[in-house]
């Protein structure tokens, strides 16, 4: 019993004896030989291949379990082979192919015509080509039939089309146009025809690149000028929207960055009155003065005529330019760069070191169980406010808020207030020296602690980010309320991003920030757990203490000293001062980064 094998022929899966495919395969081998320096040997072998495979396919169909010896050597009887197409023996051929095969299976496939559409003759599905190529008979007559139906037939005609069009296969291999015509298919007839459809289309190209060849000569040369010139024009307009476009953007952006400086300018002319005690208090030495001005006015001055060069030459139309005048303005622009850096890193030294000055508030223990904090009443007139009313401005004298309030657990029965006077500056001594200067009155009326709303310093001192804390020490069962205005000073947002106020002495980070609340007390009772808050309660105490917030000298104080401390730090803060007669009087409050 011999052994069956399925193979892949054509894309068609074939169930074949062992021995029938090695008959198979030596005769398609000696094919794609043969073929092989032919022009479109490829597709000769694969529509033998495709033709062989149908053949195999419908002998299965009639009950063939598989294809055996006997079926392959019948297929090469009726496809040919390469020996005989060497011997160019017609009569022998045709007689040993009837000799070798008189299956009517395969007789019906050397004889038998099909109905196809035909590709190389349509015009729409290539329907009328099939019919004609079955028929015999011109397709010109079955398109003038179809052309009758679809006019006088109220449209019949284009329905048997489409539907012809739909159940008819086109002939797409070589193979299958010799069935179209009727003609017998194997190898030589489809070697034939390959190659006749292969010299048609070389003939088709060969015509298509004969009329454009003369098109492009004629009348294509001179649609090509003219798209050329159509071209260039269209390129040409689009260029010159594109500069008009560039142009007036960039001299929009001049126009617009000229104004901001102009404001720029406008604003630091009109605030000046109010930056030079800054600029008093924050500048030492004679370095930092003598750049500051030249700093500023070339940093925003250059730009600003640049700009306007720029402006009156597009207005006027004037295109030459002087490079002299762009190394000039370039030149002092940079001098006002390194004018500024210099003061920069100077100022930045001023404020390298810090120095804290603790001291004991002199307490006298209050007759109730609790301590009032209250900010004293600012007896200067205010002209001016900003920020909010954070920052003050009377004749000779600028209030900014600039205190912290925490608390902690006492170690006893008994209230204690530490104040915590800071500074910054170029050592450790400077630091210290300005630290001890800070003026900062605190008052008490039995239960009511006042607090100023400022830090005064001397006239002759220069601003190193003074501060002042306030740490107050309760006991266990005992409470602390504080109007609104103090209440101020504790919140986390305001201060959360400082971390060289404190060691993290901070109220209860949950605390919210409620504004509705401005008129009322914030009531804080210590547990030995801490701080438990109460609800505000309105306070209707109009205990009040006439305070004056001008700097008084080293008069004496109310407190005792504790111990002086310092650090290190790289950061700055900014601030607001303020001043009136020989004194100066300022609070610091750092803006929200």
């Amino acid at each position: 019993m011999k052994k069956i094998i399925n193979i892949n022929l054509a894309s068609r899966l074939i169930p074949i004896e062992d021995s029938a495919y090695e008959i198979l395969r030596q005769y398609l081998d000696s094919l794609k030989k043969y073929f092989a320096r032919e022009e479109g040997a490829d597709e000769i072998v694969s529509d033998i291949e495709g033709r062989i495979a149908e053949i195999f396919l419908d002998k299965i169909k009639k009950g063939a379990h598989c294809i055996t010896d006997e079926d392959v050597v019948g297929v090469k009887a009726v496809m040919g082979t390469p020996d005989q197409f060497e011997e160019g023996n017609d009569t022998n051929t045709q007689q040993q192919q009837s000799a070798a095969s008189n299956d009517p299976i395969y007789d019906s496939f050397r004889t038998r015509k099909r109905l196809f559409r035909d590709p190389d003759a349509k015009v729409l599905g290539g329907v009328c080509g099939g019919l004609g190529a079955y028929l015999n008979v011109d397709p010109v007559v079955f398109r003038i039939i179809f052309a009758l139906l679809a006019i006088g037939g109220f449209g019949s005609g284009i329905l048997v089309y489409f539907i012809l069009w739909v159940v008819t296969p086109e002939a797409n291999t070589a193979a299958e146009k010799l069935q179209m015509r009727g003609e017998r298919v194997d190898v030589n007839n489809i070697r034939t025809a390959v190659q006749d459809e292969i010299n048609a289309t070389k003939a088709h190209l060969k015509d298509i690149k004969y009329e454009m060849r003369n098109f492009s000569q004629g009348r294509g040369r001179q649609v090509g000028n003219d798209i050329e010139r159509f071209g260039r024009s269209l390129f040409d307009v689009l260029g010159r929207i594109l500069i008009v476009l560039t142009k007036g953007f960039f001299f929009f952006l001049a126009v617009v960055i000229l104004l901001i400086l102009l404001f720029v300018g406008v604003m630091i002319t009109v605030a000046s009155p109010v930056l030079l005690p800054f600029k008093a208090l924050l500048l030492a030495g004679t370095l930092q003065n003598l750049l500051f001005w030249p700093a500023v006015f070339l940093l925003l001055g250059v730009p600003v005529v640049g700009i306007i060069i720029f402006i009156i030459r597009k207005l006027t139309g004037v295109k030459q330019t002087n490079r002299y005048v762009g190394y000039t303005l370039s030149f002092l622009w940079f001098t006002g760069l390194i004018c500024a850096i210099l003061v920069g890193v100077s100022v930045a030294k001023d404020f390298r070191l810090r120095n804290t000055v603790k001291e004991n508030f002199a307490l006298v223990q209050p007759s109730k169980e609790k301590i009032v904090f209250k900010e004293a009443e600012n007896l200067v007139q205010v002209e001016e406010t900003f920020f909010d009313d954070d920052l003050k401005l009377a004749d000779d004298t600028v209030i900014i808020n600039n205190y912290r309030l925490s608390v902690e657990k006492s170690k006893n029965d008994s209230f204690y207030i530490e104040v915590q006077r800071s500074s910054r500056g170029r050592s450790i001594a400077q630091a210290r020296t300005l630290a001890r200067e800070i003026s900062y009155p605190i008052t008490q009326q039995d239960s009511v602690i006042y607090l100023p709303a400022g830090i005064s310093i001397p006239r002759n001192s220069k601003f190193r980010d003074q501060r002042v804390r306030i740490i107050v020490r309760v006991p266990v069962n005992k409470q602390v309320e504080m109007d609104s205005k103090v209440r101020d000073h504790y919140h986390n947002w305001n201060w959360d991003w400082d971390n060289d106020w404190d060691d993290h002495h901070r109220w209860d980070d949950n605390d919210d920030n409620d504004d509705n609340n401005d008129n009322g007390v914030h009531v804080l009772k210590m547990t030995p757990d801490g701080i438990d808050k109460k609800d505000n309660n309105r306070v209707t105490d109009k205990d009040s203490l006439e305070n004056n917030y001008r700097y008084k000298g080293k008069q004496e104080r109310n407190t005792t000293p504790v111990e002086d401390t310092s650090k290190s730090a790289n950061a700055t803060s900014k601030g607001k001062v303020a001043f009136e007669g020989d004194a100066i009087s300022y609070s610091l409050f750092n803006l929200l980064s």
